[in-house]
């Protein structure tokens, strides 16, 4: 802690030093000021937490010092200690704060209690101040995540928001109505790599930087507010107030400063102006739609309006099923080379059409993942669209350029890669269908043996689960049901010798036990062997 000694008398400051045990008070610093103009200069720059200060001295006298510190240096107190014993004096201690007024000659005692006092009090304070003040760091952080939550709020549940003029007036300092506005909207699914390699540990600190320089432009010129779009993890929204003509210039200054910072620029989807707040979410659809449909293989503008038009709705890119019917041909083939012929007249339409949106990517994607799951499915049957939609939104990202834009080429060798991947599953659905097929024709011809799974696993060198789920696939039943219908199957067939002993079928069915198999044969048949051979051969068999 630190002192202020303010006396014109030397032999005064020097019995204040004296009678002050400094260091029990942990006052390290002793600082010393003959007048009132001197003791400003030292206050401002040390700014020490006790002052000890006369009355009477030249230049600038005691009265004016402290109606001066009540103002500037509020948190230091102040002890007066004069050799007046006048009203006006103490009048003006009080009015000031200080802690006591003493008289000369100083009493060492009543001294050390006044600073004891003085001492306590900084301290009291300046806990109030330390806490008020991580309350305000709180606030402060916390509140561009309230004005974020609040904002997409007004998006994402359009209608009457009663309090928001009110706390558009607390939070960003607006006085006047705001009627209308426009909605810009910023997507970072095609943000360079540079960009996603810098700020890989996460999108926040990413964001955090975009909307500062975002609100430098907006918020402190009372132009809009930018804030992360709550539940889009991807988008950044900006609110341009009023009609905001001057959307192009201001988003062409904020996208050359936020070059100037991550080495890259933005695109930016602009909607049309609605009323606010009640309309907001109806501007930030048309700003997405804007974006969504800008023309991903020309040019590289920096915003994109929204426009109610409808072309290039006959894309190649949504004509897939003109062409689909012959690529699923190649990938059943198997054949890469195959593939790629068949996918080329496809591509070629692509390139001479010259326009590929994200909204048709994200379209044809649905297509895509639909065909793929018709491909690879054991039927021909139909397949679920939601199964298709959810394989869509897992999808991979779209390939970027260095700089940002859409990777046409690396897109199209992606498709072909994915396409090569489907035919291997195809192949080796093929593959594991084959392998069940020959192991239920193995169980067919030794219905006889003492057939187990653990035996079949050996022979085609595949685990037991694996077996019993495929088989169960492939076939729609348990493998233990196979094995025991196939010999019944045979079963059937033998009763129909009646010079067959029924032990004889059983063994040659694989049962050991005659009275078990007599057990089998009635679950399966709901008759026993007995009856089954007189209901279907006659009394002794062979169809008499």
């Amino acid at each position: 802690m630190k002192a202020l000694i303010i006396d014109d008398e030397k032999h005064v400051r020097e019995a204040i030093r004296l009678l002050v045990p400094w260091e029990t008070f942990q006052i390290g610093t002793i600082l010393e000021a003959q007048d009132g103009q001197t003791a400003i200069e030292l206050i401002q720059k040390e700014k020490p937490e006790i002052i000890f200060t006369d009355m009477m001295m030249p230049n600038m006298d005691g009265t004016k010092l402290l109606e001066w510190a009540s103002k500037h240096a509020p948190a230091s107190k102040i002890i007066v200690i004069s050799g007046h014993d006048d009203f006006s004096f103490v009048r003006t201690t009080v009015k000031c704060g200080c802690i006591d007024y003493i008289l000369k000659p100083i009493d060492a005692e009543q001294l050390k209690s006044a600073l004891a006092t003085a001492i306590d009090s900084w301290k009291r304070e300046e806990q109030e101040r330390s806490r008020s003040l991580h309350m305000n760091i709180e606030l402060n952080q916390l509140k561009p995540i309230f004005l974020e939550q609040y904002f997409s709020t007004l998006i994402s549940e359009p209608g009457n928001h009663p309090a928001f003029a009110e706390t558009m007036e607390q939070e960003l300092g607006i006085l006047m109505p705001i009627t209308h506005m426009r909605v810009a909207i910023v997507s970072l699914e095609l943000s360079p790599p540079a960009v996603k390699a810098k700020f890989a540990a996460g999108l926040d600190l990413l964001f955090f930087a975009l909307t500062n320089i975002c609100n430098e432009f907006l918020r402190d010129k009372g132009l809009g507010y930018a804030f992360r779009y709550r539940g889009h993890d991807l988008e950044l929204a900006l609110l341009l107030w009023g009609e905001a003509r001057y959307a192009p210039e201001l988003l062409g200054e904020i996208n050359t400063a936020i070059f100037k910072t991550l080495k890259t620029r933005l695109v930016f989807g602009i909607g049309l102006p609605t009323a606010f707040p009640s309309e907001a979410a109806t501007s930030y659809q048309l700003a997405k739609l804007a974006l969504q449909r800008r023309n991903l293989l020309g040019g590289s503008a920096d915003f994109h309006f929204y426009e109610p038009s409808t072309a290039h709705a006959k894309n190649p890119l949504l004509m897939w099923s003109e062409f689909e019917e012959r690529i699923r041909f190649a990938v059943q083939s198997g054949q890469q080379e195959q593939i790629r012929r068949a996918m080329q007249p496809w591509f070629d339409a692509l390139d001479q059409s010259g326009y590929i949106s994200l909204e048709q990517l994200s379209q044809w994607r649905q297509q895509f993942e639909l065909a793929k799951s018709r491909w690879e499915a054991h039927d021909d049957g139909p397949v679920s669209e939601e199964k298709a939609d959810t394989r869509a939104n897992n999808a991979h990202p779209l390939p970027v350029t260095p700089l940002g834009t859409f990777d046409y080429e690396q897109w199209k060798q992606s498709v072909f890669d994915e396409a090569c991947e489907s035919a291997r599953r195809v192949a080796e659905r093929d593959k594991e269908s084959g392998v069940i097929y020959d192991i239920a024709k193995y169980i067919e011809q030794h219905v006889h043996s003492d057939i187990t799974l653990q035996e079949i696993a050996s022979r085609f060198f595949l685990s037991r689960e694996y077996i019993s789920r495929k088989f169960k696939q492939e076939m729609n039943e348990n493998i233990s049901d196979f094995i025991a219908r196939s010999r019944i199957k045979r079963a059937k067939e033998l009763l129909a010798n009646g010079q067959l002993r029924i032990s004889q079928i059983a063994e040659q069915v694989g049962f050991q036990d005659e009275k078990y198999f007599s057990k089998v044969f009635k679950k399966w048949t709901d008759c026993s062997p007995n009856e089954y051979r007189k209901r279907h051969y006659g009394e002794d068999g062979g169809g008499k």
